[in-house]
């Protein structure tokens, strides 16, 4: 299990760092709009389409990482304050719903992305026309990939171990 655990660590690690990067690009771009809009009173031609399908992209390549590393919102009110059994009844149940989600999401974005790639959708007015086939293939695969993730948690959680991601170079975490 060590050696999954080593590649899910370094794949959501990259996925996260290029999500990073791409949103420090959008930062940069929507940034750039913004002051040809106000200083020389002429927007550039299809960010707002460019911002909308970047940011669906940059969400589905940060999930993996956000799920492995338990990084997710959750409220712990309740959680730390019951017994151990309970809390992986919880996760069993929720890891569970969240393998059930992201596979309904890859069956449900697999014909859209199919099509997309056929007839070459394009989003947008004008001169700029964004490609959403790329877009709906990330949805697709990174579905798959969140499911799987959360299935290494769910086993992770079955068998009273937690994943073996590092924290700090050299640290990593113990059974439960």
């Amino acid at each position: 299990m060590a050696g999954i655990d080593r590649f899910f660590d370094s794949m959501t690690r990259v996925c996260g760092s290029i999500a990073a990067f791409w949103a420090m690009l959008l930062a940069f771009i929507i940034a750039a709009d913004i002051i040809a809009r106000t200083v020389l009173n002429a927007p550039m031609i299809g960010v707002p389409e460019l911002v909308a399908n970047c940011i669906v992209s940059i969400v589905f390549l940060q999930l993996p990482y956000a799920i492995y590393r338990s990084a997710h919102l959750r409220t712990t009110v309740i959680y730390q304050n019951t017994p151990e059994i309970v809390q992986r009844l919880i996760d069993v149940i929720s890891f569970s719903f969240g393998i059930m989600f992201f596979i309904g999401v890859a069956w449900g974005g697999w014909d859209d992305m199919i099509i997309g790639w056929e007839v070459d959708e394009r989003e947008g007015e004008g001169s700029i026309r964004i490609p959403v086939a790329p877009i709906r293939t990330l949805i697709v695969v990174f579905g798959v990939v969140s499911a799987a993730t959360y299935l290494l948690m769910l086993l992770h959680t079955v068998i009273g171990t937690r994943p073996a991601y590092t924290e700090r170079e050299g640290e990593i975490n113990a059974p439960l």
